[in-house]
């Protein structure tokens, strides 16, 4: 099976453990997974602003301008030029004077999209959740941003820079418990 949207709940608790740590098992072996605030800050701008892990990793702060993200995509070579949430901005900006990376310099250097897709591999399984990549992340944020908007299949289209509407119905799974309830509520029983 493909990799899925993540739930919110289960976005926190991944986020938590990159934060605070943990011990975990490998191979009979105990491990011990460090916070990480890489690894957070790329998870985080992933689900925050719906791009793939590739063009996070290639973010310098210069990419965050006017309150806006401003990037050309690797995949597409599409541009994205829009308002994003000074929260985000903020976070960018105070992890870049923390590490002291210059606005042209990449956020995370040195680390690569095969090393977040391992650590984020060690997490899932700690958690016992399955089907989840990195892609769940902007799976996620498709998910949240077409249920915040009305349903606005167009719009995460848009935010996403898919070609196709089929595309973006991929990533907004329906859930099974909405079909089941959308399914109990129709009635055409005409009472004799």
């Amino acid at each position: 099976m493909s990799d899925r949207p993540l739930e919110i709940e289960e976005y926190n608790q991944i986020m938590n453990l990159i934060n605070e740590g943990f011990k975990y098992f490998q191979d009979n072996t105990e491990k011990t997974f460090r916070p990480n605030n890489k690894l957070y800050l790329a998870l985080t701008l992933q689900a925050n602003l719906g791009l793939r892990i590739g063009d996070v990793l290639n973010l310098t702060p210069n990419n965050f301008r006017m309150g806006k993200l401003i990037i050309t995509e690797d995949k597409t070579g599409k541009m994205q030029n829009r308002e994003i949430n000074p929260q985000i901005i903020e976070l960018v900006k105070d992890y870049a004077i923390e590490e002291g990376i210059k606005p042209n310099d990449k956020l995370f250097n040195r680390l690569g999209v095969r090393a977040v897709q391992k650590q984020l591999k060690i997490i899932t399984s700690y958690l016992g959740f399955e089907n989840i990549s990195t892609h769940s992340f902007r799976k996620m944020y498709a998910v949240n941003v077409y249920e915040k908007n009305n349903n606005n299949i167009e719009l995460v289209k848009e935010l996403l820079n898919h070609t196709s509407i089929a595309t973006t119905q991929r990533y907004i799974r329906v859930k099974q418990k909405e079909i089941n309830a959308a399914s109990k509520k129709v009635s055409f029983i005409v009472n004799n």
